[in-house]
């Protein structure tokens, strides 16, 4: 959908990275770039073909043994060097995005739903404390869901199916938006309206004058 009528809904749930939090992918690349210099494609592909990513933001492995399978292949590096590329994608929330999402509370039952895990959420909440004098973004939604603390990740259903059925939400009345199409795709399979975020479009564009 290119627009939307708040009207027709009574739920919004929020991806995290690049609709709240605003990310630079392309740094964090970068940062293992430097640390892994021609051995990082080699490293990456075997971090990927053991689903090592994907079993840490489902919780499925601890933040130290993340780091440690990741320094297992380069044991020089220090593992401060690992969280801080790792983190480097993480940049910030504008204020008027917080505001929006106050606002929003108001009126919608609102929910956040993030493919995400402890060291980014860590960085986060200290941003947070830093930037707003906030202990985290609990406060802005009904409940916020993370993959690493449920076990689940977008785009399975199951992750939607709990949201949906936890909070005996409506799907055609739940506006779900994200970043990314695929996990669009698999909210729309359960019948949810869904909003892609794309890197020309933002909250505060999206809800101007709200």
């Amino acid at each position: 959908m290119n627009s939307i009528r708040l009207n027709d809904f009574e739920n919004i749930i929020f991806d995290l990275g690049n609709v709240i939090i605003d990310l630079d992918l392309e740094a964090t690349n970068k940062g293992f770039r430097a640390l892994f210099k021609d051995r990082y494609d080699e490293i990456f592909n075997s971090l990927n073909k053991g689903e090592v990513f994907n079993k840490y933001e489902k919780g499925e492995i601890t933040s130290k043994e993340f780091i440690q399978t990741i320094k297992a292949f380069h044991p020089v590096i220090l593992e401060e060097q690992i969280v801080d590329a790792w983190n480097a994608m993480l940049l910030y929330i504008p204020k008027e995005r917080l505001q929006i999402l106050k606002q929003l509370k108001r009126n919608h039952r609102t929910f956040c739903l993030s493919n995400t895990n402890h060291i980014h959420i860590d960085w986060i909440c200290q941003y947070l404390e830093s930037a707003f004098n906030l202990k985290d973004l609990n406060s802005f939604f009904e409940k916020v869901y993370y993959s690493h603390l449920i076990g689940m990740r977008k785009p399975d259903l199951e992750i939607f199916d709990f949201v949906l059925n936890q909070n005996d939400l409506d799907p055609k009345k739940t506006l779900f938006i994200d970043d990314t199409k695929g996990h669009l795709e698999g909210a729309e399979k359960l019948g949810i309206k869904t909003y892609h975020m794309t890197p020309n479009r933002s909250l505060e564009k999206l809800f101007e004058g709200y």
